[in-house]
């Protein structure tokens, strides 16, 4: 489910950015990166879209705001760009495999 970067290094110590976090949670519950369904035709994130930097996270982005477990800023952003926090991390998690808390 987590892969490394594409000169084939892994980067453990490299922090997690809420882009990097919404491919791990998506993967996970679907169950492989190719069964994540495709985003849909109108992104839900202005700093998310099939044009922007982040093209490469888009569905699973979009999935796991559909899932309920991940949601935007109030300025209408996502800001996958934006680190992930221990503590933010296992909200995700729990979100994801509805885990009570």
């Amino acid at each position: 489910m987590v892969g490394g970067y594409s000169d084939g290094t892994y980067r453990p110590a490299v922090p997690v950015d809420r882009g990097q976090m919404a491919v791990f949670v998506a993967r996970a519950i679907a169950g492989s990166d190719g069964a994540v369904p495709p985003a849909p035709p109108t992104p839900t994130f202005p700093d998310v879209t099939p044009t922007s930097t982040w093209a490469w996270a888009q569905k699973h982005v979009e999935y796991a705001v559909a899932r309920g477990i991940v949601s935007g800023y109030g300025d209408g952003g996502y800001h996958p760009e934006v680190g992930v926090t221990r503590d933010q991390m296992a909200v995700f998690v729990q979100r994801a495999f509805a885990l009570p808390m």
